[in-house]
């Protein structure tokens, strides 16, 4: 992945550009619909976004997806604005390329801000299995109550799943009694 970023744009450590506050994940996910946005998740977590280029307000890249995808991000006066060469961005559609660009441009890729990256853990987390980091960035930021949700209908739908819940499951409750 080739990455150049403009020096000097007189932006502090902290400070929110442009780019970031119009690209900012949960309003990519938004313009994007839930499928969309996980194709494009998938797609950065794959390190197939190459060729990028990012300023305070735009950012550009190229996507190689069954070929290479060019896309351009813009953070305007009259809000978020993408185009990408692929037939399903037409008429302004947030595509799975501008989505992949966006969260790699922001630095949102995967990168949940936890304990895991001070142990240098998050570089590993990628290099082994994308399948499994892109579930671990998906489980890490879905809310609670839909995460619980997702375990129980896995457990309904398989024996196994269910068996490893309820050990641990157990071994909580142990834990949680032996603790007071």
């Amino acid at each position: 992945m080739i990455i150049s970023a403009s020096e000097g744009d007189g932006h502090g450590e902290g400070a929110v550009t442009p780019l970031e506050a119009a690209f900012e994940e949960r309003a990519c996910a938004q313009r994007a619909g839930t499928a969309v946005f996980m194709e494009g998740v998938s797609l950065a977590l794959l390190g197939r976004v190459e060729q990028l280029r990012i300023r305070p307000t735009n950012a550009s890249g190229t996507v190689d997806d069954d070929g290479h995808q060019q896309v351009r991000l813009e953070a305007g006066d009259d809000g978020p604005g993408s185009t990408c060469t692929c037939s399903d961005s037409s008429g302004g559609v947030f595509c799975r390329h501008a989505v992949a660009v966006a969260l790699v441009a922001t630095g949102s890729a995967g990168m949940a801000e936890d304990d895991d990256e001070e142990d240098g853990h998050t570089e590993d987390l990628f290099a082994d299995d994308p399948v499994h980091a892109a579930i671990r960035v998906f489980l890490s930021r879905v809310p609670r109550a839909e995460l619980v949700e997702t375990l129980l209908d896995a457990a309904d739908e398989n024996e196994v799943v269910a068996d490893v819940l309820w050990e641990a499951t157990v071994a909580w409750h142990g834990r949680q009694h032996g603790a007071v």
